[in-house]
């Protein structure tokens, strides 16, 4: 562009002499020439500017994105099953591909889940092989490795994280007990998302991210039971199998939260049950059918009172973050 420019303001200098510049009529004319010229270098220079700038913002936007089989491949190290990964592409792809480009940064990542086929006793309860008995759980193994996919999005997600910061308000200091019966328990209250997130990895890491996941057949309670501080977790076959996974992820994310070591402490439970004083139930709260209901304002000590029947607030089974991410199965 430059030399284009010069080579104007030569010719016009050229002319200018061809035609006789002995002058001052003929300097004038030089002088126009060359401001000319030089209001057509200004002009060329700030289109050149605005084509670079427009370029550069192209190669940021594509930078940012990954290409389908590198978002795909990333998804799967979460857990997420193909016909998951297909339809939170298809239907949040902004919330998809945000997850996708941190994966090896994110909760539960490649994390090992070891389903423990062992007839005995653990944890105080009585644990069986996963596929037995054969008549009517036979689900609760391909549900439970679907739940644990989704739930590893899902606490990742976009969403999850813009309701916790904004629900983080809630959490009370006197629902994270210190006790020796539980040594790797998380007594500090975490400020942000990034906060929870940081805490979190390194309960993942003293383990070595590796969990042992037991069936059981029945223990007072719902349908899991983490332990405290420990990678390690136990589900009951016939809820695991017969419940939907949009109902029962809730609680399995519930539950893995008491094994990065946290708790719901306190000596009346009515006082932290279904409530977002706490992080078990501040992420069961979120994630649950109905939670992200216009009328809730994405306030999760609202819809805590909706709930437990505190406000005039009817809830009932809505659409809950899993079935906004995986549909309502």
């Amino acid at each position: 562009m430059n030399l284009k420019v010069k080579g104007l303001v030569l010719a016009v200098v050229s002319a200018l002499i061809l035609n006789g510049c002995d002058s001052d009529s003929a300097k004038e004319k030089i002088e126009a020439g060359a401001h000319h010229a030089k209001e057509v270098i200004a002009e060329t220079g700030d289109r050149i500017d605005t084509e670079l700038h427009r370029e550069g913002d192209d190669i940021k936007t594509f930078s940012n994105k990954l290409t389908e089989n590198a978002e795909k491949e990333s998804l799967r190290q979460l857990g997420l099953d193909e016909a998951d990964i297909d339809y939170v592409i298809e239907h949040n792809p902004d919330d998809a591909m945000a997850v996708a480009k941190h994966t090896n940064d994110e909760i539960l990542y490649q994390t090992k889940f070891h389903f423990v086929n062992a007839s005995g006793v653990q944890g105080g309860m009585d644990t069986f092989d996963w596929l037995s008995p054969a008549s009517v759980t036979n689900d609760a193994k391909p549900n439970l490795q679907k739940i644990l996919g989704r739930v590893a999005f899902v606490i990742n997600s976009a969403k999850f994280i813009k309701m916790f910061d904004d629900n983080i308000q809630y959490l009370n200091a006197n629902t994270f007990s210190v006790s020796s019966a539980y040594p790797n328990e998380i007594t500090t209250v975490p400020n942000t998302y990034d906060e929870f997130k940081s805490a979190v990895k390194a309960a993942l890491s003293r383990e070595g991210n590796s969990y042992n996941l037991y069936a059981v057949g029945d223990f007072q309670g719902g349908d899991a039971r983490g332990d405290v501080g420990r990678l390690s977790a136990y589900f009951k076959l016939a809820g695991i199998a017969n419940s939907s996974l949009k109902a029962s992820a809730p609680l399995v994310l519930h539950e893995l939260t008491h094994t990065f070591g946290y708790e719901h402490a306190g000596s009346n439970q009515d006082a932290v049950i279904m409530k977002p004083n706490n992080v078990p139930y501040l992420v069961q709260l979120i994630t649950m059918d109905s939670a992200m209901q216009d009328k809730y304002q994405g306030d999760m000590q609202m819809f805590s009172d909706s709930v437990n029947k505190i406000n005039q607030m009817p809830w009932y089974a809505g659409d809950s973050m899993f079935s906004t991410y995986f549909g309502d199965d």
